[in-house]
């Protein structure tokens, strides 16, 4: 088995260029039925949020004799749902709704309402940075509180590339 590539470093403005397009990203999704996904914001008992794992991390970095340098960085986040776990089908709603949301992040179709939607094109970042993909792992519970509320989570990296001249 191969081993998973290190990160070398960090991209500490792309950190902060990444939150910012997938706030923007996530709040596109077709189907959030007026419901806005914060960052790192819950109420205690329901809501949608997402929040960076590790920051945004650089895989690789090459540069030129010329100074110019191009990095390969990934991005890793959860989206997180929470909802009253008294109920099976309140549970399967809350994975149901979550793999929905990481296959458009994917650019795979899905049917919100009977409409099938796809996302075409990843936003434009700044600061030399071009989103590559999306990939997402399954969505899991985690163990519900002594108030029945429960999170479910979608793991999700981007990977993006970072050139800049130094």
């Amino acid at each position: 088995m191969a081993e998973q590539p290190q990160p070398i470093g960090r991209d500490f403005t792309g950190y902060d260029v990444l939150t910012e397009a997938m706030k923007d990203l996530l709040n596109q999704y077709p189907g959030l039925d007026g419901d806005i996904i914060s960052f790192e914001e819950l109420e205690e008992d329901t809501g949608i949020a997402f929040s960076a794992d590790n920051g945004a991390l650089v895989y690789s970095d090459k540069e030129s004799v010329t100074g110019h340098v191009r990095q390969i960085c990934r991005y890793p986040f959860y989206v997180v749902y929470r909802v009253g776990a008294n109920s099976e089908r309140v549970k399967m709603t809350a994975q149901t709704f979550l793999d929905r949301i990481g296959k458009w992040l994917c650019k795979e179709p899905v049917t919100v309402d009977g409409t099938v939607y796809k996302l075409t094109t990843y936003p434009a970042l700044s600061q030399g940075r071009i989103i590559k993909k999306i990939t997402r792992d399954n969505s899991y519970g985690l163990d519900p509180n002594q108030n029945s509320v429960q999170d479910w989570v979608l793991p999700v990296s981007v990977e993006y590339e970072n050139e800049f001249d130094r």
